[in-house]
């Protein structure tokens, strides 16, 4: 048996810079990925160990993770893969934010943002995981998006609750 869900969320908004997953040269037939990653509700102790088992078990070049807030961390790596290699990486790597995986498959690309939050301080790198050199590249997809302030809304069942 369906329910039906009403979900209503009001939020300020806040306009973001980020960077996409995308190889801006790469093929159109089979296009390769930056591996990008945006972990939460983890400490920065969980979030390397975490990616150090995905760089090892992908071979992977250094892991430069940022952060802005306890618990909240992004990571940049500039190995290069196909979209289907990039999703196994990220469903094998713990913390990932559900809503970042959600966009990336929804898009065919990650986004990571580079800009500040509102109410949060600069970003910074907090950790960098050795490997191997890859050059950061000179040119990569840029972007400009809203999100909102706030992650909570209101939420309304209706019809029965056992249902």
């Amino acid at each position: 048996m369906f329910k039906k869900t009403l979900y209503i969320i009001l939020s300020d908004t806040q306009t973001l810079e980020g960077f996409t997953s995308l190889i801006v040269d790469s093929s159109l037939l089979n296009p390769l990925h930056y591996v990008f990653w945006d972990l939460e509700k983890c400490t920065l102790k969980q979030a390397e160990e975490t990616l150090k088992k995905i760089q090892q078990k992908y071979d992977l070049s250094h892991i430069y993770i940022v952060s802005d807030s306890e618990g909240s961390y992004r990571a940049w790596c500039f190995s290069k893969v196909i979209f289907k290699t990039y999703l196994h990486i990220l469903l094998d790597t713990e913390y990932v934010d559900p809503l970042f995986f959600k966009y990336t498959v929804k898009r065919d690309k990650a986004t990571l943002r580079v800009s500040n939050k509102i109410r949060r301080p600069c970003q910074k790198i907090v950790s960098v995981l050795q490997s191997y050199f890859e050059e950061v590249p000179e040119r990569m997809e840029q972007v400009v998006y809203d999100t909102g302030l706030e992650k909570k809304g209101l939420t309304i069942i209706l019809g029965d609750k056992n249902g």
